[in-house]
């Protein structure tokens, strides 16, 4: 029995440790200017970075999208040399047709 007791001691110990933490960690958060918010927030984005373009890459390979992208210029060109005006607004049209089926 005791050693239940001892267990129980050591995770409330433990909830109690977790919880000044969480409460530490909103506080700074809180009080975290624009600027560190902002380098916080790359920090993190760089940090992730390998892991986003490797889940990215397994995406694709599933899809079977092997093409390297062309950029907005490139595609903006291609619609245009296909009759594509864009004016029309006809992919945006598209887009809002498939949303409200």
């Amino acid at each position: 029995m005791a050693m239940l007791e001892e267990l129980e001691k050591r995770v409330t110990a433990l909830e109690q440790q977790v919880a000044a933490l969480r409460e530490r960690e909103e506080r700074r958060l809180i009080e975290e200017t624009a600027a560190e918010r902002g380098a916080r927030m790359l920090r993190e984005a760089k940090a992730s970075q390998a892991a986003i373009s490797a889940a990215v890459a397994k995406a694709f390979a599933e899809m079977g999208i092997t093409a390297q992208p062309i950029g907005a210029e490139k595609l903006q060109q291609m619609l245009l040399a296909e009759g594509v005006k864009p004016e029309d607004n006809i992919l945006s049209r598209a887009i809002i047709e498939m949303r409200e089926e």
